[in-house]
């Protein structure tokens, strides 16, 4: 009986466990999901001003994620950053980040693209220089990154995080985005490989999350057929086959033999 209480005790902690990982599973699938109705209803969108997507903070972000924004300015190309680690389709490489400054004065964080890691060096072979001059840019407002607690060469950095750049640059960027290039006014070759577009694809959560229900159940249906299976050993219910003797089987073939004449 003990033996039992400890099963059942296990069955009970590995089906909740089960339940918590299919809820966290569901939770994460909800947040993709919502990520994606995002994209879809605002990639789309005509490029609009800078004011429509600032809130009190900095940039209304996540609600104004992925909308084309349209800027009048300049680069701070002597305060470009390369952010590390940034592999695109497999291939290792970097992002490289610029300051914009509007007609305002206000400043912007601007990714303008990748650029593959060099052959011998852990930096790009070439970093082209940013177009020089009045320019009008169009970029995809993102959300800006989290800080990692890892330090980086002189002119990189660990993430597109807002406040870090700023630190950096000594500069007071737009708190909270930050611009993904999408085009430029210039007509000289941007010299950077365009980011890909984001992806729609939900993801495998709910099929996870499906998989950790079904152990759950599987653990109790288990745990079921055992304690029957061993109550019927114990009550003698299950048949057991009787070896005749060989005495016993002669004298049926006998009977058999005598009957067939």
């Amino acid at each position: 009986m003990r033996k039992w209480l400890n099963w059942v005790a296990l069955v009970v902690v590995f089906s909740i466990a089960c339940g918590f990982l299919a809820n966290w599973q569901f939770a994460r699938r909800e947040m993709r999901l919502a990520s994606i109705e995002l994209v879809e209803e605002n990639y789309s969108q005509p490029p609009t001003s800078l004011a429509q997507v600032l809130g009190s903070q900095g940039f209304a972000v996540p609600e104004a994620s992925w909308r084309s924004v349209s800027l009048r300015g300049e680069y701070l190309s002597d305060l470009a950053l390369l952010v590390r680690n940034r592999p695109n389709n497999g291939q290792p490489g970097f992002e490289q980040v610029i300051p914009f400054q509007t007609h305002d004065g206000r400043i912007v964080l601007i990714s303008r693209g990748w650029l593959p890691t060099g052959s011998r060096q852990d930096s790009p072979d070439f970093v082209p220089k940013a177009p020089s001059g009045d320019l009008e840019i169009v970029g995809r407002l993102l959300t800006s990154e989290p800080k990692f607690d890892r330090g980086a060469p002189t002119g990189q950095i660990a993430s597109i995080n807002v406040d870090l750049a700023n630190q950096l640059t000594k500069l007071n960027a737009i708190p909270n985005g930050y611009l993904r290039l999408v085009s430029e006014s210039s007509k000289v070759p941007t010299g950077v490989k365009p980011m890909p577009t984001p992806s729609i694809d939900e993801g495998n959560n709910l099929s996870y999350a499906l998989q950790w229900m079904l152990f759950a159940v599987m653990a109790v249906l288990a745990l079921i057929w055992r304690i029957r299976r061993d109550r019927q050993l114990a009550s003698g219910t299950k048949s057991t086959p009787v070896k005749k003797s060989r005495a016993k089987l002669d004298e049926e073939l006998e009977d058999s033999v005598t009957r067939a004449k």
